[in-house]
């Protein structure tokens, strides 16, 4: 059975467009780095030349302090540096055009070209998540990465982004957060399954048809319950076997096993625009790891406890 939970209704909210909270002065264009970290030290202090007062030496070490709690990379080609600094008064957001690519390693195999740099105050601020979300998925968006590098200048670069019509709002929502993660796919063979795991780094995998209508998921236990079902209830009396036993069979198997006999129908699904709170919620009152995001009944992506925790309480 499929836990699915609904967006609640909510009040209407104050909304600002994107492109009102990009500056033409903070947008740089053909500039080059080796990796993320230059790019941050050189992109601060052009964000922050017009504020004198600014500590940019701070301003630095304290968006690569983030920087190393978790990779703010993306991927499509898009970083989205960010910090709370008591340097700044208000939301200030910088941009930075890196046409060569930087050297860092990231999700999809892609370089990154476009460095997105937020700064805000010390403080809670629904607004400054908000808008880091919908950077999110302005990365998203098909083609767009070549579009914004292709820019000729500041303007034409803010005309792009205007014709997205992305709108931030105070309200943070799943889809704000979501991860992309590859899902498994009907068909797939359960060591096809084993290598998505790895390759993602997450403990459940999302299965989705040829319509990418999600059809179920599969957790890191449901894996390993494959490798020795028989065994499961006799914890406590498998001495009398080999140290690897179990797993040799799998291996020996998994190519032969399909992603629908370890797949679970029993999940947790919510639409993208599914408050942060009922998320939370959701993840506690089931005491799963992660749900899956759907846009329009489609998969866009999964949220679990740890994004919660990295990209709300730690941003």
């Amino acid at each position: 059975m499929t836990r699915t939970k609904l967006g609640l209704s909510f009040l209407p909210e104050a909304k600002v467009k994107l492109v009102h909270l990009i500056q033409p002065n903070r947008v740089f264009l053909d500039l080059k780095a080796k990796n993320l970290e230059e790019a941050i030290r050189l992109l601060v202090p052009l964000v922050v030349r017009d504020e004198p007062r600014v500590n940019e030496k701070r301003v630095i070490d304290e968006v690569l302090e983030r920087e190393r709690l978790v990779s703010t990379i993306v991927g499509r080609g898009f970083a989205l540096p960010h910090a709370r600094s008591d340097e700044v008064s208000e939301l200030t957001i910088g941009v930075g055009i890196f046409p060569e690519g930087l050297k860092d390693p990231t999700p999809d195999g892609k370089p990154v070209k476009v460095v997105f740099l937020l700064l805000e105050p010390k403080r809670v601020s629904k607004f400054y998540l908000k808008t880091l979300g919908v950077l999110a998925r302005l990365a998203r968006i098909e083609g767009i990465v070549h579009k914004l590098v292709a820019a000729k200048d500041p303007e034409q670069y803010i005309d792009t982004i205007k014709e997205t019509n992305l709108v931030v709002t105070e309200r943070l929502c799943a889809g704000d957060i979501a991860r992309s993660i590859e899902p498994a796919r009907l068909g797939m063979s359960v060591k096809q399954v084993a290598d998505l795991f790895f390759r993602n780094e997450t403990l459940t995998l999302p299965v989705v048809d040829a319509e990418e209508k999600v059809v179920g998921v599969v957790r890191c236990v449901d894996l390993l319950g494959a490798a020795m079902p028989e065994y499961a209830r006799m914890i406590g009396g498998l001495r009398f076997l080999s140290e690897f036993e179990p797993f040799d069979r799998f291996l020996h198997d998994e190519d032969r096993m399909p992603v629908d006999s370890v797949l679970t129908k029993d999940y947790i699904k919510v639409e993208e625009d599914a408050s942060i709170v009922e998320v939370t919620s959701l993840l506690l009152h089931h005491k799963e790891n992660a749900l899956v995001v759907t846009k329009e009944g489609n998969y866009l992506g999964m949220v679990s406890l740890r994004d919660i925790i990295t990209k709300v309480m730690r941003t």
